[in-house]
């Protein structure tokens, strides 16, 4: 089957995407408010960039044509933390995940425990294991409106990683637990994995 994206409705190609774009990792964000409070959400259009300087970028989605809390606060602020998902904490990450007005704190809604950072004001999520403070790099938008989205860069000026899964220079994904993001409302472990060298070729 060939299926041409401009006969689409902006529902349709965006289901579309994320069934076939996966396994996707979750970037769980906390960042501030100018009035101080905090907010918490999960976004799966996320990647490394580079990693000299460590970089990162996720994407957000404008929501009914508005920006999100998430994207108002970093272009204020210019700051943010990229939690990582476990599956030990998979369901109140998705409770973070609802349509909370912006006076509402998602880490108080959700259960999670705020933890001050090094460098920049939004706090961490206590509860993961690896978590990114990041300074923003940049913002640029993309899309037709009212379906823009702002893709946000940012550098990693922090990492913290639990030594529950971290040991010499090497990251324990069994003990991480991480979950990914599949389309509809499906998530997917880590659980099985194998290894593949990469191939050398004779010179």
């Amino acid at each position: 089957m060939k299926v041409d994206p401009t006969t689409l409705s902006q529902r349709d190609s965006y289901q579309l995407l994320i069934s076939v774009i996966v396994p996707r990792p979750i970037a769980f964000v906390s960042t501030v408010a100018e009035d101080g409070v905090l907010n918490l959400a999960p976004f799966s259009f996320f990647s490394g960039i580079c990693s000299k300087p460590p970089t990162l970028c996720f994407s957000v989605v404008r929501r009914r044509g508005e920006k999100k809390d998430t994207v108002r606060n970093i272009e204020w602020g210019g700051e943010f933390v990229v939690n990582v998902v476990s599956e030990r904490f998979a369901a109140a990450m998705n409770q973070a995940s609802a349509d909370y007005p912006p006076e509402v704190d998602e880490f108080a809604a959700a259960g999670f425990t705020p933890v001050p950072s090094d460098l920049v004001r939004p706090p961490r999520v206590g509860e993961a294991l690896i978590s990114m403070e990041c300074k923003l790099v940049e913002v640029r938008e993309y899309g037709e409106t009212p379906y823009t989205s702002s893709l946000i860069i940012g550098e990693v000026a922090r990492f913290h990683l639990s030594d529950e899964v971290y040991h010499d220079g090497a990251v324990d994904y069994a003990a991480l637990g991480a979950v990914g993001r599949m389309g509809g409302d499906f998530y997917c472990r880590t659980t099985d994995r194998f290894e593949m060298k990469r191939p050398t070729l004779d010179r």
